[in-house]
């Protein structure tokens, strides 16, 4: 995981993914009022149909990291009972 100094908080990588799968769990980590954000979100505007990458992260604060986790955990269990 990578991390960041932040006001004595750490901000770490706790999930990466497709552009779609990381929005997907930032809204619902925003939800349970996690703050988080999305890094490596480039969009490739030149092919017919724009396509995001691959390996887009969430990041939050290492104090969230425990919830956060019980969240994305949840949600990934879903996609597979799925």
């Amino acid at each position: 995981m990578e991390k960041m100094s932040h006001n004595k908080d750490s901000i770490i990588e706790i999930f990466s993914g497709t552009m779609w799968e990381a929005e997907m769990i930032k809204t619902l980590l925003r939800e349970a009022e996690i703050t988080c954000f999305l890094k490596n979100t480039t969009l490739n505007s030149y092919a017919f149909e724009p396509i995001h990458s691959e390996g887009v992260q969430l990041m939050i604060l290492d104090s969230d990291t425990r919830e956060a986790q019980k969240i994305i955990d949840r949600y990934l269990a879903n996609k597979r009972d799925q």
